[in-house]
């Protein structure tokens, strides 16, 4: 368990700027700037919002904080899937570009164990630091809704009671929503891990051209027959992620009664949960795989 840890820390250390730097400066970039736009900004916002805001903000600020609080986790929630994208068609391999996987194989480690520590790195510290990130954009939020408060005076502002009620809600749905995202997302970064071990940088594009490529395919030999296109289709479905028809989210932007738990009962009923134990198995099998010729591909 210790070298697992050993191996989780090295790629923490190696990425750290994905995951650590870059979150921080994107913070404190984001947040110069609301509070530039509100300090000299244009003092017209108070007629503008107030005709376009729902009339159950006008009321209560709890409805607006939620919505704030989801909007940032889906923001970190992109950001998280985009780093997350990167660092498995990278880390796959860097170790081969700078004779690392030379130091691990000598210690020993199995490339088995090495890739499986990445893969784990990846679902469990990095997500930890970026949901981290998104906490402590919702607590600056609350910060900031006095300042806009000042400014706008028709917005309502909550105690900080609700608040922490709200935060504390809102995190844990969070939570839930960026782990269980990562598991669906599993094999599409299973794929893109397993390209980079064969041709290293050219994952990328070759993780968009191949399928691009079997769709056009399928598109051409389907043309003018009307059937069907399963494999665009699952694609589709595959990357819509797990809350494509979300109804809670409407209810939130009409400020309708919201309860911040519903999104977490409605993420758990809508999820295919066949297809996500199939995922899981496709990435595991694509890290065993990918080990594997690692490991031949040493020894030869």
């Amino acid at each position: 368990m210790k070298s697992y840890w050993a191996l989780i820390k090295r790629e923490l250390l190696e990425h750290r700027g994905a995951f650590l730097y870059a979150p921080a400066v994107l913070t404190i970039a984001l947040f110069g700037m609301i509070i530039f736009s509100i300090t000299v900004g244009d003092t017209e916002y108070r007629h503008t919002v107030s005709g376009e805001l729902p009339v159950a903000w006008m009321n209560t600020g709890v409805e607006l904080y939620v919505l704030a609080l989801a909007a940032i986790f889906a923001m970190w929630s992109g950001y998280l899937m985009i780093a997350l994208f990167f660092y498995y068609a990278d880390s796959f391999s860097a170790d081969r570009r700078n004779n690392s996987l030379l130091f691990w194989k000598s210690m020993p480690q199995s490339d088995l164990k090495i890739l499986t520590s990445k893969a784990l790195a990846g679902i469990s510290i990095f997500p930890l630091l970026i949901f981290i990130f998104a906490l402590i954009t919702g607590f600056l939020a609350y910060l900031m809704s006095f300042l806009i408060a000042a400014r706008i005076p028709i917005l309502p502002l909550i105690g900080p009671a609700e608040m922490l009620w709200a935060w504390t809600q809102m995190g844990i749905t969070g939570a839930v929503f960026f782990m269980l995202s990562i598991l669906w997302y599993a094999p599409i970064l299973a794929w893109v891990a397993g390209l980079s071990t064969l041709v290293q940088r050219w994952s990328i594009p070759l993780a968009f051209l191949i399928p691009g490529v079997i769709v056009l395919v399928e598109r051409i030999t389907s043309y003018g027959r009307g059937g069907s296109r399963p494999i665009a289709t699952y694609l589709q479905y595959r990357a819509n992620g797990i809350l494509d028809d979300s109804q809670v989210f409407q209810q939130m932007i009409n400020g309708l009664n919201f309860s911040p738990f519903a999104l977490v009962a409605e993420m758990f009923a809508q999820i295919d949960w066949v297809q996500m134990v199939i995922g899981l198995v496709v990435a595991a099998v694509a890290v065993y795989l990918a080990s594997e010729y690692r490991r031949r591909r040493l020894e030869a």
